[in-house]
């Protein structure tokens, strides 16, 4: 008989102090990333070999990398190390961003290179790892236009989100590094004001 029991035999040990902070970056990273996927998906497809699973994991990797903080267990992503897409396209050069009640503005100047088109387009990503949701412009923006203004979703304008930029080519085959724009805080109503 196999004994699948046995009151004698000794407890598992407690886990390692490395492999418990190796599952905390792992787990801040995917909380992080997961509202992000499908943009992931397309920003990291030159390193996923065509696979949207591997894109994900390159980007997985490079924050677990580069962009956790800290000792277990007071770890933390930094967002402004996190790379929601990946590549060698240039991009603008960012101005200004400014927020007003229910949009988000970004200026920047196109200056000349020999692997940027006026016909880039640029993407605009918000995110709230805290309440899951993560959005991107649907209006298309292109590199020319030195100016992006989105109005953005009523759940983002309630609380604080994250807020990054990049830009790919018209056929979406070169895509450039994400550039992060900022934290921004949730907008207090006027009469929360009071």
């Amino acid at each position: 008989m196999e004994f699948f029991f046995d009151a004698h035999k000794p407890k598992k040990q407690k886990e390692s102090y490395g492999k418990l902070a190796s599952q905390q970056r792992m787990r801040l990273a995917m909380a992080f990333l997961n509202p992000l996927r499908p943009v992931i998906n397309d920003g990291w497809s030159q390193y996923g070999n065509g696979k949207k699973s591997k894109a994900f994991g390159q980007a997985l990797k490079k924050v677990i990398q580069e962009a956790v903080e800290g000792t277990y267990p007071d770890q933390m992503i930094v967002p402004e190390k996190v790379m929601i897409s990946m590549g060698a396209l240039p991009m603008p050069a960012i101005a200004d961003v400014v927020r007003s009640p229910g949009i988000l503005e970004v200026f920047f100047t196109n200056e000349p290179h020999p692997m940027a088109r006026d016909s880039d387009e640029l993407v605009l990503v918000v995110i709230s790892p805290e309440l899951g949701i993560g959005a991107k412009s649907d209006q298309v923006w292109y590199r020319k236009d030195g100016h992006i203004e989105v109005e953005l979703p009523v759940q983002f304008e309630a609380g604080s989100f994250h807020a990054y930029i990049y830009c790919h080519n018209k056929k979406q085959t070169s895509y450039s590094k994400s550039y992060y724009l900022g934290h921004f805080e949730a907008m207090l109503d006027q009469n929360d004001k009071l």
